[in-house]
């Protein structure tokens, strides 16, 4: 499908934000691309480097003759920012985002858009710990997966507008429930990015950095050095799968404590193996 964009508005011109902007350009799937934000210099950067076309810190007045609107913000601010979109956009405008936590905005959605809606929850797997346009590439999302919320009353046409664009970018896209979406991301990437930053804490606590670093830790706690309000405003909008994975990552350490207490060397064995072989399933 050709996605034939005429004009396309991205709301927040960050890593995600300003990556999709240079991708679109390289690829010349846009005409025309604005970028809100709150700050001139995140801007200034996106607009120097070539993701945007202009740039404005009304959201309204930017989506007003949009084909296209991104919301590329904190998952925190999705959901007010698309009131403020559907008040000012065009009614065939397809919509989406980018946060890393669905069902609560595609709730949103559900309930504020009209039906069809022309909203659909995006997760694209391709971040990482850097933060600000600076870090954005036209290369970015290629070879990446992008999950795409799979829901009834989403608009066919706005859906598939939505896939083909991440397609033509170089993403697969993948089809997910936005509930299944949060409960598995709660596993994989959000209470490991908690874990992350307790292991930095209690390396850092100590005193223990310098020579005692090894690439280990290093692998381990990278992660830590993500945005500190972009992961909070994902652990409070996944608070309740989070809280689940957070007592089930507990459950093992406090087995492994009684292991460790008991030298019980068999026991750790297993430990590590089943830990081992549960990497290997969880990313072949």
């Amino acid at each position: 499908m050709t996605i034939g964009i005429e004009r396309v508005t991205i709301i927040g011109v960050g890593l995600l934000g300003a990556s999709l902007g240079l991708a679109l350009k390289k690829r010349a799937l846009a005409k025309h691309i604005t970028g809100v934000g709150r700050r001139h210099e995140s801007l200034d950067t996106a607009l120097r480097r070539g993701a945007i076309d202009c740039a404005s810190l009304d959201v309204r007045e930017a989506v007003s003759k949009a084909d296209m609107v991104v919301i590329s913000t904190p998952a925190g601010r999705v959901a007010s920012i698309l009131d403020a979109v559907l008040s000012a956009a065009p009614a065939n405008a397809v919509l989406f985002d980018v946060a890393s936590v669905k069902k609560g905005i595609c709730d949103h959605a559900r309930a504020r858009c009209p039906k069809p809606r022309r909203f659909v929850g995006c997760h694209p797997m391709t971040g990482n710990e850097k933060y600000g346009p600076e870090h954005g590439g036209p290369d970015f999302y290629e070879g990446g997966v992008c999950l795409i919320e799979r829901a009834d009353d989403i608009d066919a046409e706005a859906r598939e507008k939505v896939r083909a664009l991440w397609r033509n970018i170089g993403a697969r896209a993948v089809d997910v429930d936005a509930a299944a979406h949060d409960a598995a991301l709660a596993r994989t990437s959000h209470a490991p990015h908690v874990a992350a930053a307790a292991l930095a804490r209690i390396a850092a606590d100590f005193g223990a950095c310098g020579d005692y670093v090894g690439r280990g830790f290093l692998d381990v706690t990278r992660i830590a050095a993500a945005r500190p309000e972009l992961w909070r405003d994902i652990c409070l909008e996944n608070r309740v799968d989070l809280g689940e994975a957070l007592r089930e990552l507990r459950h093992y350490i406090e087995t492994f404590e009684k292991m460790l207490a008991g030298a019980d060397a068999a026991g750790l064995a297993a430990f590590f193996e089943a830990g081992a072989d549960a990497r290997r399933r969880a990313t072949s």
